[in-house]
């Protein structure tokens, strides 16, 4: 027994010489999303001391069995900069090990808008943060997606992601924009962008109107809010191009659009990147 435990802590002590970190990027810009492999050099290394989440901006990640490994002995993650992230070099660890990266800064636009002032208000229905916090929590195990996402609107894109907006002339403070918006016709359809599960279907709420929220697995969720219609429920597992709402001007909006939001790990991440190509 004694024998055991001493040998548990040599690899404790050791284990972070035998636990690797490769980022796919090493400089990424506020808002944007950058994955982490992490993998063992040592197959005997006990599974007490195999890394099961990374650390990032103070917050911890899953990790997840990397699919193209064989052996088992290597994971992944998505983690994203938060838009806010103030710029400098961060360190990503786990085990033990760790890498640094650079965060740039953005200079993202300002936004004028105009609201009545039923609707220049950002208190939203009793329920309704809590509600959305827990379906962008979502951690199902389970990668849904394959590939590059399928834009969920055909409307013009009216506002891009992480700009600040001064609304009915004052600048709000500690805000970005953790979406994109797209204007459109009230009742223009809105799609699922990849395969997922809805985690949430709601109406009525004050501040986001009717919303939904799908779970794409392995902590990507994304948002749908001020739809007209919702046309799914919870529960219900969804393809990418299923028709889940269409849009509208529910909630605290300016006219009929979409605001479309992803999520990685809790963390609104730009997702155009997410249209151009895969994670």
């Amino acid at each position: 027994m004694v024998l055991l435990l001493i040998v548990l802590a040599s690899y404790t002590l050791a284990k972070a010489d035998r636990v690797r970190i490769k980022l796919s990027e090493t400089h990424v810009k506020q808002g944007q999303t950058f994955e982490v492999r992490v993998w063992v050099d040592d197959p005997l290394l006990p599974e007490t001391c195999r890394p099961t989440s990374i650390r990032f901006n103070g917050q911890t990640a899953r990790l997840f069995p990397d699919p193209s490994d064989a052996s088992g002995n290597s994971w992944r993650a998505l983690l994203a900069a938060p838009a806010d992230l103030k710029p400098g070099i961060y360190s990503v660890s786990s085990a033990g090990a760790a890498e640094e990266m650079t965060v740039a800064s953005v200079r993202f636009p300002v936004q004028h808008l105009r609201l009545p002032k039923s609707k220049d208000s950002f208190i939203p229905s009793p329920g309704e943060r809590e509600a959305i916090d827990r379906a962008k929590e979502s951690l199902s195990a389970v990668r849904l997606w394959q590939g590059p996402f399928l834009r969920p609107c055909e409307g013009r894109l009216s506002a891009s992601f992480g700009m600040r907006r001064v609304v009915n002339g004052r600048l709000l403070n500690d805000y970005f924009h953790t979406g994109v918006d797209y204007a459109a016709s009230q009742g223009t359809r809105v799609m699922a962008p990849a395969p997922g599960r809805v985690v949430l279907a709601r109406t009525g709420w004050r501040l986001n109107g009717n919303t939904v929220v799908i779970d794409h697995g392995q902590s990507v969720v994304t948002i749908y809010i001020h739809l007209q219609k919702v046309l799914v429920q919870e529960g219900q597992e969804v393809k990418g191009g299923d028709v889940i709402g269409a849009v509208g001007n529910t909630g605290r909006c300016s006219g009929p659009h979409l605001h479309f939001g992803l999520y990685v790990n809790n963390v609104a991440t730009d997702p155009e990147a997410w249209f151009k190509g895969s994670f």
